[in-house]
């Protein structure tokens, strides 16, 4: 007579449902993507934002992908610009756009990027910058120094409508996305200074930001900032 299962087979069995389960709701059935289809970065930022305007520039630190690299893999869209104004400072700007954020391709923060080309990384900080009374955007700022230039660096990520402010947050965010069954799009936006850390320095970098959310296109600013942040402007995409 055969006897019934034992505890063990039951902690085991129990064990592998749970798994199964964990494995199923983890295992992403849908996507967020917030770029409208058919535009560009280049096609969302306008090219004089308040008093600032492009200018040529062959000075951006920018990852140089390999054909076939984890790089080019990550970053479907990039933009760099350099903006002049007359009674501001210049400030650089990079976006890198990613219609994917998963395990294997996830947006590379400053702290990595300038640490892969030789600079060191100082004064690391998380924030908030009031773009207006309703809306406080995730930042993070530092410093990036080499033996022959410092950059002074405000920069924020999105994935999906979530804007973490560090590694650690990001991760977190990717995994909460990932039980919720669905991966999004992510982006970088990185605006710099050429100059030592200031009062001064962070102030125009804040108003560049400020004037950045405000000049985008109601249609594509879900694509810098996520669907939340972008409904606290006041203006609603067409």
């Amino acid at each position: 007579m055969s006897s019934g299962p034992s505890r063990r087979d039951i902690l085991m069995g129990g064990a592998m449902v749970a798994g199964a389960v964990g494995a199923y709701a983890m295992t992403p059935r849908g996507r967020l993507v917030l770029m409208p289809d058919g535009l560009k970065l280049a096609d969302i930022v306008p090219e004089q934002l308040g008093p600032w305007r492009v200018v040529p520039s062959a000075e951006i630190v920018l990852p140089k992908p390999a054909k076939g690299s984890l790089a080019e893999r990550l970053y479907g869209d990039q933009l760099a610009r350099l903006y002049e104004a007359d009674s501001a400072m210049p400030i650089f700007l990079v976006m890198a756009y990613g219609k994917i954020q998963n395990d294997s391709l996830q947006l590379h923060r400053p702290e990595v990027c300038y640490s892969a080309v030789g600079y060191s990384i100082e004064n690391v900080r998380s924030g908030e910058l009031a773009v207006n009374s309703a809306l406080r955007l995730p930042v993070r700022d530092l410093v990036a120094r080499s033996e022959s230039r410092v950059e002074t660096i405000v920069y924020w990520t999105r994935i999906g409508d979530d804007l973490p402010t560090s590694g650690t947050e990001q991760r977190i965010v990717k995994l909460h996305q990932q039980w919720d069954g669905y991966i999004a799009d992510g982006i970088l936006v990185r605006m710099s200074v050429p100059a030592e850390p200031s009062p001064e320095v962070l102030a125009n970098l804040s108003d560049f930001a400020r004037t950045l959310v405000a000049g985008v296109k109601p249609a594509g600013l879900p694509a810098l900032i996520g669907r939340r942040l972008a409904a606290r402007t006041g203006v609603q995409a067409a």
